[in-house]
């Protein structure tokens, strides 16, 4: 199991005798809310969980102590790895001993019934009573108040620290299932397949010149923008009224690779160069041929921006030139921009982000390329977005307004 991080306070004999007692605790997540042991004598959180019994294995005790503890009851097929945390001080019933414990922390689901509790003495004389609760990470704030209330400073502690790891976590793996349900119903497609081949030609791949070079300064992913753009046309096509002429299935097929020659050094540049990668994937797969060339032409056009303009352009090609120029716009825009102040100033400070704004990021914002009344539409959504923004900053930084 990963290791989280380790507590150990060092106020032992380290020549002294090691007692272990390992322990198995939970983390269950029901409708958007996680439950936890608060204790009402000491004022702090902790998730459900306790020591591991000999002949037990983790996940066994795991079962136990949360019936026991809570009521609820955990089912076993449902358990997952989450991390451990590693923890020494000086033994409270032994002062020449060492308390040493691991703890392992896992994922867990609950079924519908409920039993009694039955919890220990010193679980009693704590108080502890379950309770869910919807925000991890205010947990780990009302943990780090508590940490002189009389309760175990170390115990606090570590559930502090997890508290918070496992915030990060859960958001994290929850945004993971939430982008992979929204791929999944792209269609028909193996999208899922051709994203997952895109990001290995573009991985560990970061070579960009001009405007690029800055984003690199935060680690700008090229994989990441391409599954934005995914998502703007998708909302493109969605929000357009007539679809005539526009080609759905090849649209996203087209976006998905349409920065895939950025995996690759070309002196053609990363659209052109993308154009036998793209053609390669799609022929081993058993496209048609007259489909995998149009698809093909969308990936190598999507750069000619100045086509935007042509009354005859291709609507499938206008799309997803609209939607490349949606991604890193807006409040997006404004974060990236933020995060280059950081990587070119060590002390950047309100005003150096205010400038760069109203120099680059707002101008830039007002140069709408947009045709579409649906691309113009967002664009604006995404002006107003802006300006509003760096109005505010303006009047927060400043005495004068």
């Amino acid at each position: 199991m990963k290791e989280l991080f380790t507590i150990d306070t060092k106020d032992y004999n380290p020549e002294g005798r090691v007692h272990r007692r390992p322990s198995a605790r939970a983390i269950i997540e029901k409708d958007g809310r996680f439950l936890v042991m608060y204790s009402q004598k000491y004022r702090y959180y902790k998730f459900p969980g306790g020591g591991i019994e000999a002949g037990e294995t983790p996940q066994e005790a795991l079962v136990r102590e949360v019936r026991e503890e809570s009521g609820y009851e955990v089912i076993p097929g449902t358990i997952e790895e989450f991390g451990s945390v590693l923890r020494r001080n000086r033994d409270a019933h032994d002062s020449d001993a060492i308390f040493e414990q691991e703890n392992y922390y896992y994922y867990a689901e609950i079924g519908g019934s409920r039993v009694q509790i039955t919890q220990e003495d010193y679980e009693i004389e704590e108080g502890f009573v379950p309770m869910w609760v919807d925000n991890l990470y205010a947990l780990s704030r009302a943990n780090r108040g508590s940490l002189r209330s009389g309760g175990d400073p170390a115990l606090i502690e570590r559930e502090m620290r997890v508290f918070d790891l496992a915030d990060e976590a859960v958001r994290a793996r929850d945004f993971a299932r939430d982008e992979a349900a929204a791929i999944a119903a792209l269609g028909d497609e193996d999208y899922a397949g051709m994203l997952a081949f895109v990001r290995s030609v573009l991985e560990d791949h970061q070579t960009e010149g001009g405007r690029g070079a800055n984003k690199l300064e935060f680690g700008y992913s090229r994989f990441e923008h391409t599954k934005r753009v995914l998502g703007w046309a998708k909302r493109l096509y969605e929000a357009t009224p007539d679809k005539t002429g526009i080609r759905y299935a090849d649209l996203m097929i087209a976006t998905v690779f349409h920065d895939v020659g950025r995996g690759v050094d070309s002196p053609m540049g990363h659209a052109k160069a993308g154009v036998p990668i793209t053609r390669d994937y799609l022929r081993s797969r058993g496209f048609e041929e007259r489909r995998t060339e149009y698809i093909c032409a969308l990936v190598g056009e999507h750069s000619d921006k100045f086509r935007m303009a042509d009354p005859n352009i291709d609507r499938t090609l206008l799309m997803l030139m609209e939607a490349d120029c949606l991604d890193d716009m807006g409040a997006l825009g404004l974060v990236m921009d933020t995060l280059i102040v950081r990587g070119r100033k060590e002390n950047a400070t309100f005003y150096d982000c205010y400038n760069h704004y109203c120099r680059y990021t707002v101008p830039m914002q007002k140069e709408c390329p947009m045709v579409t009344p649906e691309g113009k539409a967002f664009w604006d959504e995404k002006t107003e977005i802006a300006e509003r923004f760096v109005s505010l900053i303006r009047r927060d930084i400043s005495l004068f307004d």
